[in-house]
């Protein structure tokens, strides 16, 4: 799966990921703290998680506790937060929508 699918995917339908073309489109290039800057807070956490960076997940944390009511104390908790889970290998195509 590619980086940016995974990153901007809304979705799941079997073995095919839903991406968001507008923001994938908008977003493209930008980094995690860049994400997390304009809001796209899930986006954000969804790029730390594809690439392993734990302090750029803990920057994104800091960003989102910033403006959320609800203060959280690790980054992991943004995993339930936005229901994000680790890419698979089970997901062999994407389609933009």
């Amino acid at each position: 799966m590619k980086r940016d699918d995974y990153v901007f995917s809304i979705g799941f339908d079997g073995s095919t990921a839903i991406v968001d073309k507008r923001s994938r489109s908008r977003h493209k290039g930008k980094n995690a703290q860049q994400l997390a800057d304009d809001g796209q807070f899930k986006a954000a956490y969804r790029m730390t998680v594809f690439d392993h960076d734990v302090k750029a997940a803990d920057d994104v944390l800091a960003a989102f506790n910033a403006v959320s009511p609800v203060k959280y104390a690790q980054s992991s908790d943004l995993a339930k937060v936005f229901g994000v889970q680790p890419p698979s290998d089970g997901i062999t195509s994407s389609r933009a929508v």
